[in-house]
């Protein structure tokens, strides 16, 4: 059985939310979520419910940073949900939840290493279910940076 999971749908179009909600009527999930709150984009740790802001104000001075189109995201948070995703990881929940694999990680920033370092070790956590959000135009590039193929995945339909 594959164990490893992927939404995928445009920009904007509710991934987070779907996968929010369908979170909600299982038990023993963990691993991290990128929700837009007020127009700003946040990671929100799962099973602490902990929220930090990732974005920040283009008039903030601020040296850690990561530039990506139009938006600078704090790469402290990003170390910080690194060390949450890799810390739930290490804790087999029956369901990793990683929201998002973006633009960053296919250049190996963001969440990367650790995405890697998870589906490496897939094999030696057999009860964890993993489920990536990624958004639908970057499938191919998530698929061919991960080694994936298509029937190494299950939709979730949600």
């Amino acid at each position: 059985m594959n164990r490893i999971f992927l939404l995928s749908g445009p920009i904007h179009t509710g991934k987070t939310t779907r996968i929010t909600d369908w979170i909600k009527d299982k038990d023993d999930v963990d691993g991290i979520l990128q929700p837009v709150i007020d127009g700003k984009r946040y990671i929100k740790h799962i099973l602490s419910g902990e929220i930090r802001p990732l974005e920040i104000p283009p008039d903030t001075k601020q040296k850690n940073i990561i530039i990506i189109g139009n938006y600078r995201f704090d790469n402290d948070v990003f170390t910080w949900s690194r060390k949450e995703l890799l810390l739930a990881y290490t804790k087999n929940p029956e369901w990793l939840i990683i929201d998002e694999v973006g633009k960053l990680e296919m250049d190996g920033k963001g969440l990367e290493p650790i995405i890697s370092k998870i589906l490496n070790e897939l094999n030696d956590h057999k009860n964890i279910k993993l489920v990536f959000v990624v958004r639908d135009y970057l499938v191919p590039d998530f698929l061919s940076k991960y080694c994936l193929r298509k029937n190494d995945i299950q939709i979730l339909d949600v």
